[in-house]
């Protein structure tokens, strides 16, 4: 019974901790990164909506045929529905705008949220002067980003098993992808869903982060990163969690890996257990000699383009000419990789990198998973374990495995291993 009832206890503890960060959120913090439907803005919703519909119903199909006639009669490969699935993704891509992102499919998506969502959990926090004054944390040491010194965001609760002990028990904080334009996608829910069936005793936390899809310049970076910083220190700290695993896919397998840079520039001492980077976005806006060519050959096989690409990279720096993104090692990480930052982070955390070699940022992550090879030589903190190449996978291929049945899901190769390394 005293065991039960401090159970309760530290479940009340952590109830009342949220109620007052609620409560200090004011309702403009609160619809900061909303990106619901608007009254006001009602006919622009109408006018992108049947824009994006019109494309959707009309040009994407027609390149769906066109891309399976091309597989079946240049034989290049044996044609299969997944070839289809890869098709409609690319060309869903392809017709995609800023408007198309901020009016139609963002609050097309937050128009989801209550039904697979409990209320979530608003955190508010100010950056610690520690983190300010760090001369190796260049969002703060470059004045030109206006980075804000206090943040609010968000959380969902996807699953919080009863009787959840954050000293012991896994939580998963599942950071989505989406270029930082979109919010999380109905695509994702089959996995986080198979993943709460696979661990049974592990919580399962989303960040809703603010997207990019917007003019207004100060819900650009740095504002993500230091959101998602956020919701890890609210993990760590006021939830108490200890095995904290983080994980994301393309733009999330960016935040994941900027997490745990961040912590290394402002010399924190508490990192996750372990970090699974899915296909992740490396350079947001730095591309390497012959990198382009080499993107154009690769999208014909991807559920990425070229143009969707570029679009997102655009949109997530926003528009300050006097900021040279291309140097910032937040931004591009594989560009800027810091060797002595990473053997420090590769000391501290375990760290899984996984992409297809079909997809459209093959070439980066290749470069990044070797630097990172490099970057622990001789400690064996990250090897060939930590790395999977899937073949003729495409981008975020672990993500977009929609299979409900378990025992054929835990068997698919890319996601025995990602189970596989959570379990170690």
């Amino acid at each position: 019974m005293a065991a039960n009832s401090g159970l309760d206890s530290k479940a009340e503890y952590y109830r009342l901790q949220e109620d007052e960060i609620i409560s200090a959120v004011s309702s403009e913090d609160a619809d900061q990164n909303d990106a619901g439907f608007r009254l006001s803005t009602i006919h622009l919703h109408l006018f992108h909506g049947l824009k994006f519909a019109a494309l959707l119903f009309t040009v994407v199909p027609v390149f769906i045929i066109l891309d399976s006639m091309k597989i079946i009669f240049q034989r290049k490969r044996r044609f299969c529905l997944d070839h289809v699935n890869r098709s409609f993704l690319r060309q869903s891509s392809w017709i995609l705008d800023e408007r198309i992102c901020q009016y139609v499919l963002n609050p097309l998506f937050v128009c989801l949220y209550p039904s697979t969502f409990s209320s979530p959990t608003y955190v508010k926090c100010n950056i610690p002067i520690e983190d300010q004054k760090s001369p190796e944390n260049n969002i703060f040491q470059d004045h030109q980003l206006n980075a804000p010194k206090i943040v609010s965001t968000k959380f969902y609760q996807y699953v919080m098993p009863e009787g959840f002990d954050p000293t012991t028990d896994p939580v998963l904080v599942f950071y989505h992808g989406g270029g930082y334009a979109l919010k999380l996608t109905p695509t994702s829910f089959s996995f986080l869903n198979n993943m709460r069936n696979a661990f049974p005793k592990m919580a399962i936390l989303v960040p809703d982060y603010t997207v990019t899809a917007t003019d207004d310049q100060s819900k650009k970076y740095p504002l993500q990163i230091l959101q998602n910083v956020a919701i890890f220190d609210y993990v760590v700290k006021t939830m108490g969690c200890k095995n904290v695993v983080i994980m994301g896919d393309s733009a999330g397998g960016n935040a994941v890996l900027n997490i745990v840079l961040y912590l290394r520039k402002c010399h924190r001492e508490i990192y996750p257990k372990k970090v699974i980077a899915i296909s992740p976005w490396a350079n947001a806006t730095f591309f390497h000699e012959g990198e382009k060519e080499y993107m154009q050959g690769t999208q014909e096989w991807d559920g990425l383009c070229l143009k969707s690409h570029s679009m997102f990279g655009r949109m997530f720096v926003g528009n300050n000419p006097n900021v040279d993104f291309t140097s910032d090692p937040f931004v591009n990480i594989e560009k800027n990789f810091e060797t002595k930052m990473w053997q420090d982070i590769l000391k501290k955390c375990s760290v899984m990198i996984t992409y297809g070699s079909d997809e459209l940022l093959s070439f980066q992550n290749k470069i990044l998973a070797k630097k990172m090879s490099d970057a622990s030589e001789g400690c064996n903190h990250f090897t060939a374990k930590n790395v999977l190449v899937e073949h003729q996978g495409y981008h975020t291929g672990p993500i977009l495995n929609y299979s409900r049945n378990m025992d054929r899901w835990t068997n698919i190769p890319s996601i025995a291993r990602i189970l596989e390394f959570m379990q170690s």
